[in-house]
C-alpha cells in the first residue's frame, strides 16, 4: 500500500503540473454545486449547505480530477483525487478519499493517508449499473440507476459502514429531478432535487442544489 501511495503522489503532482501548463491538449474543466446538504450513498455527512468544487482534467477515455465538499459545520471537509478510464459503455475509477480532519490526524499532510476505492461503472442503454469496493475495509456498494421520463431513480445495495447491520441489504432508494433556470438568453443555472431513503437506517433527505 505504502508504495502505491508514493506511485500516486508522483502521478498527482505530474497531473497538478498539466493543469498548470499552457499546453493545448485534452479538456481542462472546473465548477462547483452547492447542495443543500452533503448526502452520498445514502448517507448524510453534512448538516448543512455544502459547497463542493471540482476540478478535471480530461483527454480521450481518461480523465483525472479532484473533487470536494465542504461545510459550514463540525462534520468532516473532503478532498478525494480519482482517475478514470472509460472504454465503450465500461468505466473504471480509482479514488482517494480524504477527511483531512480525520484521516490525516488534523494534519495538512495530504498525502499521509487516505481511503482507496475501485470502481466499475456500466451503461447499458437507458440503465447504469455501478459496482464499488473499498479495499483496505471490504465495503461493497452496488446500485442500479434509470430514467423514468424527466425522474431519474436509483436502488442501491450495500454492506459494511453503509448499513445498520453491517450485512448487504438496500441501503438507498432515490428519486431525482434537474431543469434549468433561465437568466438570460445566454445564460441558465442548472437546478436538481433528490429525494433519497435509506431504509437500513430509516433515514430520509430532501435535497436541492445549484450548479455553477
Amino acid at each position: 500500500m505504502e508504495k502505491v501511495k508514493k506511485t500516486f503522489r508522483i502521478f498527482i503532482l505530474a497531473v497538478i503540473s498539466i493543469f498548470s501548463s499552457n499546453q493545448t491538449f485534452g479538456q481542462v474543466d472546473i465548477g462547483a454545486d452547492i447542495m443543500s446538504r452533503y448526502v452520498w450513498r445514502g448517507g448524510a455527512y453534512s448538516n448543512g449547505p455544502s459547497i463542493q468544487p471540482y476540478m478535471s482534467y480530461a483527454t480521450g477515455g481518461f480523465e483525472v480530477g479532484f473533487w470536494g465538499a465542504y461545510a459550514n459545520d463540525m462534520m468532516a471537509d473532503e478532498l478525494d483525487f480519482y482517475a478514470s478510464a472509460s472504454i465503450g459503455p465500461v468505466a473504471l475509477t480509482l479514488t482517494n478519499y480524504i477527511f483531512p480532519d480525520i484521516t490525516t490526524g488534523g494534519t495538512t499532510k495530504y498525502f499521509d493517508s487516505g481511503i482507496w476505492e475501485g470502481m466499475v461503472g456500466l451503461e447499458l442503454g437507458p440503465l447504469s449499473l455501478t459496482g464499488a469496493y473499498f479495499f483496505e475495509d471490504g465495503d461493497t456498494y452496488i446500485s442500479a440507476g434509470i430514467p423514468l421520463g424527466d425522474v431519474g431513480f436509483t436502488l442501491s445495495i450495500g454492506d459494511g459502514f453503509y448499513t445498520e447491520s453491517g450485512d448487504m441489504e438496500i441501503m438507498e432508494i432515490g428519486a431525482s429531478y434537474g431543469k434549468e433556470l433561465k437568466i438570460t438568453e445566454d445564460f441558465s443555472i442548472p437546478l436538481s432535487g433528490n429525494l433519497i431513503y435509506n431504509p437500513s437506517f430509516d433515514q430520509m433527505y430532501l435535497v436541492f442544489g445549484i450548479s455553477l
